[in-house]
């Protein structure tokens, strides 16, 4: 999964949203309509949220 959330275009400087809506891209229409999908979109996004939050807290510690 850390190959997906490197394929999201993003920066680490950017908010929370813009890595939802970066990771909200990469889901198919069909797997973000249906309501039985909910629980692994909330599992996908918590997790490029957590990628995100580790990049930040890297460059926060080197200073980049």
């Amino acid at each position: 999964m850390y190959g997906t959330y490197l394929r999201l275009d993003i920066t680490v400087h950017d908010g929370w949203r813009a890595v939802v809506r970066a990771a909200s891209r990469k889901l198919t229409r069909k797997a973000r309509r249906y309501p039985q999908h909910r629980a692994a979109r909330k599992a996908f996004y918590r997790q490029m949220l957590d990628y995100h939050r580790q990049a930040q807290e890297i460059v926060a510690m080197w200073r980049l």
